[in-house]
């Protein structure tokens, strides 16, 4: 049997900070209903907003969601 060759993982596109500014204003939200509709602290918003720290994993992973349809991450997690 031959080896099979597996291509390293390709790195998922970061969500920059204006990105979750961006995706918290289409949703109509302030900071504090914004964090409570994705499950993180304020402070943990904030930082991304702001630049000093990134989302990672599954917030990542919503925050990408939420960039391409937020109408339907808002309906999904109870707000729209």
């Amino acid at each position: 049997m031959g080896r099979v060759e597996v291509a390293p993982p390709v790195p998922a596109p970061l969500v920059r900070p204006d990105e979750v500014k961006a995706i918290r204003y289409r949703l109509n939200q302030s900071q504090s209903d914004f964090a409570t509709m994705i499950g993180v602290s304020l402070a943990t918003l904030q930082g991304w907003e702001e630049g000093r720290h990134r989302p990672d994993g599954p917030a990542m992973a919503l925050l990408r969601v939420a960039a391409k349809n937020p109408r339907i991450v808002a309906k999904t997690l109870g707000r729209g």
